[in-house]
């Protein structure tokens, strides 16, 4: 074998493993098995998160059982057909949990609201209010919950919804591409320094059931981008096919003057 073969040769392994070395250097949130602290099966359970510091909260009085919509920031808003409160031309004053714990509330004034779940704040300014109107009941909601999205190597916040699932949020996310393994997700719940996490395999119909679970507000959804070895390893490492291209360049002109 000839010493320019030689050198063709090696320039080409060399190629062939930093490539290898390097197509996975975009991955992140790397897991063994055993090291799942968190397994949970699907349920249609809801699942109803306490309301915390920085929530948004709006909400909606009926009064007369359901006859009339009331609004207590002092605008007249129209009642809408069937009782849906969130069909009107006002938009609803919106009202932030301080830091403290307190939220203040028209007319009741304020009120310690961190650690109350949706339900129980219904049922206590509804009660609150009584004593203003009649036959009052609240609908409330929280509009800031979120999941984020890290799919394929894009990122996105989705709006969270109550009992939401996985694939609820990835139909809103819009879907896996070609670049999203479906067979590897990643679902992180909690505190980002001792965090709960889970892999979710959506590859077959026996997969989903066994792996599926209902989100929380702020989990971060992971899907593993598809690798391409030897694709990603030319374009992360393109400088040394350069190196290799001069210098074959220089071998084939220095072999040609010597002859």
């Amino acid at each position: 074998m000839s010493k320019k073969t030689n050198v063709y040769l090696v320039c080409l392994i060399g190629l062939i493993f930093t490539g290898c070395k390097s197509y996975t250097s975009n991955i992140i949130l790397k897991a063994e098995e055993e090291e799942i602290n968190w397994q949970a099966t699907y349920n249609k359970a809801m699942i109803e998160s306490p309301i915390k510091v920085g929530d948004k909260i709006q909400f909606s009085i009926f009064t007369n059982l359901g006859e009339a919509i009331i609004d207590p920031s002092g605008n007249l808003v129209k009642t809408a057909s069937f009782g849906d409160a969130n069909a009107n031309s006002v938009e609803k004053p919106t009202y932030e949990v301080l830091e403290t714990g307190i939220c203040f509330f028209p007319v009741i004034g304020k009120m310690s609201v961190v650690g109350l779940k949706v339900s129980e704040l219904d049922s206590i300014l509804s009660i609150k209010y009584e004593s203003y109107y009649n036959d009052v009941y609240v609908i409330s909601k929280v509009i800031n919950k979120k999941i984020i999205m890290l799919v394929g190597g894009t990122g996105r916040i989705v709006a969270y919804t109550s009992n939401m699932n996985l694939l609820e949020a990835l139909a809103i996310y819009g879907g896996l591409d070609n670049n999203s393994k479906g067979y590897n997700i990643k679902i992180i719940r909690g505190d980002l320094k001792n965090p709960e996490f889970t892999i979710v395999n959506l590859r077959t119909m026996s997969d989903m059931k066994k792996s599926i679970v209902n989100l929380k507000p702020d989990d971060i959804i992971y899907v593993e981008p598809v690798r391409r070895p030897v694709a990603e390893g030319v374009r992360d490492n393109l400088y040394v096919v350069n190196i290799i291209q001069v210098f074959l360049t220089l071998t084939v002109l220095i072999n040609s003057l010597a002859k």
